[in-house]
């Protein structure tokens, strides 16, 4: 077995695992940002909210990837509204921190 195929052995167990665990992610995400606001004093409410709401995106995408064909992420009770950017909205807009 080559490296390449060791690699694609890990990936499907990761995406396994996440799909599995889906639930217990997105509660660690929801526990996680309700922790960081609690000891930021609110401050960065709507940053926290978006970053947790992209992680928990980013489970259900890998989650999905492990879906029967034909079934979508609203199958699989994903609750990730609002984690997108309007149509046009510039990464200021979005409040990324990229290149601080």
């Amino acid at each position: 077995m080559g490296i390449a195929d060791k690699l694609k052995d890990l990936k499907t167990k990761a995406v396994d695992a996440t799909a599995e665990h889906s639930d217990k992610i997105h509660e660690a995400v929801e526990k996680a940002a309700a922790t960081a606001d609690e000891r930021t004093g609110g401050k960065y409410s709507e940053r926290i909210q978006k970053a947790g709401a992209k992680a928990s995106s980013l489970v259900d995408g890998i989650a999905g990837s492990e879906q029967p064909p034909g079934a979508t992420p609203e199958d699989s009770g994903s609750t990730s509204a609002g984690s997108e950017q309007p149509p046009g909205a510039t990464p200021e807009e979005s409040g990324s921190t990229r290149g601080v």
